[in-house]
C-alpha cells in the first residue's frame, strides 16, 4: 500500500520557472484519433486500445508517496481521450503542477475549467494540425475550445507542425487564427519527413519565413501572458533548431535527478523509454539519481537544453534519430 508523506524541503528549482522538485514526461497513452504524417509515434500504436492503469487517486498517491513536487507534462497520444482525464488532473493539480499537449478535439479539454486551477498549469500546447482539421471540418472546433481555455485563464499556445505546405501557407494560417484571437507559432520538424531529414533539409527562404513567425509568436506570447513563470517547455523558440540540432551526447545531465520520462504504466526511466530503468511508480519502486551523469541519448530538445549542455551548438544529420519512433 502507498502511503501519502508531505512534500521534502529539498530546494526547488527556482527563478524564472514555476516551483518544483521533478519534472516528469509522462506518455500518458500510445492512441490518437489523429493520423497526422509527421508523428513520430507509429501508426500501430496511435490506433492501439486504450489501456490504464490506476484510477486518479491511485496516481496522485503514487505522485505523493515520493515526498516530492512534481510538475507534470502530459502527452500521447491524444491525452484527453483518457478515460477520466479531467478528474486526473483535477486529482494531480492538489499538490502538483501539470502542462499539456492537446489536439483540443475531445469535450475532456473544456471540462478542466472548473475543475484545475489554471495557476497549477504551465501551458497548455494546443496543436493545431491543418491536415486533419481540414479532412474532419474541425477548424471552427479547435478554434472555439482554444478560445474556451484561453478565456477560463489557462495559458494557450497555438502551435502548428512546420510541414513544407503548413511553411508555404503560413500567412493565410495565421491570419485565419488571428481572427479568431489566436495566435499561430510554427514549431519545426525534427525527423525524416517524405523522403527528408529535418530541420536540415528546410531551405533558406523556409527557413526565413518560419524566423519570421516564430518571432512574431513568442513577442505575442510573452506580451500576452507577462508576469507569469516561463513556461516549462520553451515551445516558442524553435528559431534556434532551424540550422540543426544541439548534440548533448557525454555532458553532464540532471535526468534521473531532476526530470524522468515515464511510461503508461508508471514505468519511470532517466530518459528513453526502456533504458536506464528508476523502478515503478505505481508499486512505490522508484529510486531517483543522486547526481548527474553523462548523456547517454538525445530524448528531446526542449528537456535537453534544460538539464544538460550541449557538446555542439548544431549536430549534423542523425539517421537513428531522425528514424526514431515510439
Amino acid at each position: 500500500m502507498l502511503q501519502q508523506s508531505e512534500p521534502t524541503t529539498t530546494p526547488l528549482l527556482r527563478g524564472p520557472m514555476f516551483d518544483y522538485e521533478v519534472e516528469c514526461d509522462w506518455y500518458l497513452l500510445w492512441t490518437c484519433n489523429y493520423r497526422c504524417p509527421y508523428c513520430f509515434v507509429s501508426p500501430e500504436k496511435l490506433g492501439s486500445k486504450i489501456r490504464t492503469s490506476a484510477s486518479p487517486e491511485q496516481w496522485a498517491a503514487a505522485f505523493d508517496a515520493t515526498a516530492k513536487r512534481w510538475l507534470i507534462h502530459m502527452t500521447g497520444g491524444e491525452p484527453t481521450i483518457y478515460p477520466g482525464f479531467p478528474e486526473l488532473c483535477q486529482t494531480l493539480t492538489k499538490r502538483h503542477l501539470i502542462s499539456l499537449n492537446s489536439n483540443l478535439s475531445r469535450p475532456a479539454a473544456r471540462a478542466l475549467s472548473g475543475r484545475v486551477d489554471p495557476r497549477r498549469v504551465s501551458f497548455i500546447n494546443a496543436g493545431f494540425h491543418p491536415g486533419e482539421r481540414l479532412r474532419r471540418k474541425g477548424f471552427a472546433d479547435f478554434v472555439s475550445n482554444a478560445r474556451f481555455l484561453q478565456d477560463a485563464g489557462f495559458r494557450v499556445f497555438v502551435t502548428v507542425v512546420a510541414t513544407p505546405i503548413v511553411i508555404a501557407n503560413l500567412p493565410a494560417l495565421a491570419a485565419s487564427c488571428a481572427e479568431q484571437g489566436l495566435h499561430i507559432a510554427p514549431k519545426i520538424l525534427r525527423t525524416r519527413y517524405e523522403g527528408k531529414v529535418y530541420p536540415w533539409a528546410y531551405t533558406r527562404e523556409q527557413k526565413n519565413r518560419l524566423r519570421e513567425h516564430i518571432v512574431r509568436a513568442r513577442e505575442h506570447y510573452t506580451k500576452a501572458y507577462e508576469g507569469w513563470p516561463r513556461p516549462s517547455i520553451d515551445v516558442l523558440s524553435d528559431d534556434e533548431l532551424l540550422d540543426g540540432l544541439p548534440n548533448f551526447r557525454g555532458s553532464p545531465c540532471n535526468a534521473g535527478v531532476r526530470f524522468v520520462q515515464m511510461s503508461h504504466d508508471g514505468e519511470v526511466h532517466r530518459s528513453n523509454p526502456g533504458r536506464s530503468s528508476l523502478g515503478n511508480l505505481l508499486q512505490g519502486t522508484v529510486r531517483f539519481a543522486e547526481a548527474s551523469a553523462p548523456c547517454d541519448t538525445n530524448y528531446c530538445v526542449y528537456f535537453c537544453k534544460k538539464y544538460a549542455a550541449p557538446v555542439q551548438k548544431a549536430g549534423a544529420p542523425n539517421e537513428r534519430v531522425a528514424a526514431l519512433q515510439f
